[in-house]
Order: structure tokens, then C-alpha cells, then sequence
């Protein structure tokens, strides 16, 4: 039996656009507990049949919010390394913007963990879940390929490995970030991190060709 799912979000579409605006902006306000879809309807000042004929629930649009987010970040980052030439600096920099994207928006954690407590009840919100951490995976490796250029083949740690490393190291980030209100402190510690991932960037070391006996 196949996994439920949701529709694709035209993103395009200006009624959609107006229901992330009010959802960020309620949730902000509100917290995600504190104001109902009605509320946020009333908000994009649309009717409540035509959020839910967009977002098929609340989890839904939180999700779809979050990669909102998560797809403006990478375009940024994106057009940054577009202006310069690829390197290890380079990548490294790359990093520095999701940590001031993660500095950001650290208050949204708490609707970050409804989304995964919801998605052990509901198949449908899961397979979403796991479309958009799939998608964070998929920006990640990108951003690693566009940094490095052709320095990318010749990692010690290959790209889609150091994607996966680095979508779980920010998770944990942006959950400190939530409880330790000392940025200055973590930012340090991002900055050790940084240490580690320029050694996983280093290339590996050539294995130099054997002469043929003549």
C-alpha cells in the first residue's frame, strides 16, 4: 500500500504566498499552539476552504513553510558562490550564512519538533517530512559541489557523505541555539566546527603511479 502524500504547493501562487506570510506571522506571534488555521485564514484574509484546499493540514504548512525558508537560504548561498571561485574558503564561507540563516530563525524550533511528533501519528505528514529532509540533503550537497568546484572529486569524505554530516550537525546547532541564549558562545563553538569540516575538505592523498619495469 502506498504512503500517503500531499499535493505539490504551487509556490508560484499569490493566495499561498499570503497563507505563509500569515502562518510565519501568527506562529511568531501566537506560538503554533496559540493560533488555529481559522486565525491564520483570517490573516491572508482568505477563506478557510481555500487554505485547506492548499495545505491539507497544519503540519502541512509548517513543513511547507520551512522549505520556504530552507529553498531562499540556498538560492542566497547560491548566488554568493556564483561571484567567487571555488574553494575550501569558499565553502567554508557558505556555512557561515546558514549559521547566521540558523541564528535567525532559532525561535522556530518549537515548530520544527510539532512536525516530528506529529509525523509519528500520521503517515501522511511522515512521507512529507521525510521528502523535505531529503530536499535539505539534496540543498546541502549542492552548496558542497558549487563551493569546492573540482575539488569536490577529490575529497577524503565524499560530497553526499559530507552533506549527511553537516544536515545532522546543524540540526544539533540549531537545538542549542534554542536553549543556550549565548550565541557569542555557540558561534564559537560553530567556528570549531568549521575546524573539522576544513580537515574533511582537505584532498585526499594521491597514490603515485608505479612504473611499469621496462
Amino acid at each position: 500500500m502506498p504512503l500517503p502524500h500531499y499535493k505539490p504547493v504551487n509556490l508560484d501562487n499569490q493566495t499561498v504566498q499570503r497563507i505563509l506570510d500569515a502562518a510565519l506571522a501568527c506562529w511568531t506571534r501566537d506560538g503554533y499552539h496559540g493560533a488555529s488555521l481559522k486565525e491564520i485564514a483570517d490573516e491572508a484574509k482568505v477563506a478557510k476552504s481555500l487554505l485547506h484546499y492548499h495545505f491539507a493540514s497544519k503540519e502541512h504548512l509548517l513543513i511547507e513553510l520551512q522549505a520556504v525558508h530552507s529553498r531562499r537560504v540556498a538560492a542566497e548561498v547560491r548566488r554568493r558562490l556564483s561571484t567567487v571561485t571555488p574553494s575550501v574558503a569558499t565553502a567554508l564561507g557558505a556555512l557561515d550564512q546558514v549559521w547566521d540563516a540558523i541564528v535567525a530563525t532559532r525561535d522556530q524550533l518549537p515548530f520544527a519538533l510539532e512536525v516530528w511528533r506529529a509525523s509519528l501519528q500520521n503517515r501522511a505528514v511522515r512521507a512529507r517530512l521525510e521528502a523535505f529532509e531529503a530536499e535539505l540533503f539534496s540543498l546541502l550537497r549542492e552548496g558542497i559541489e558549487l563551493g569546492l568546484g573540482p575539488l569536490a572529486g577529490r575529497l577524503s569524505l565524499p560530497p553526499p557523505r559530507l552533506a549527511a554530516l553537516l544536515q545532522v550537525a546543524l540540526d544539533g546547532f540549531s537545538l542549542r541555539l534554542f536553549l543556550d541564549p549565548d550565541v557569542r558562545r555557540l558561534r564559537r563553538t560553530f567556528d570549531d566546527f568549521k575546524m573539522l569540516i576544513a580537515l574533511a575538505l582537505e584532498p585526499a592523498p594521491t597514490t603515485p603511479k608505479r612504473r611499469r619495469p621496462a
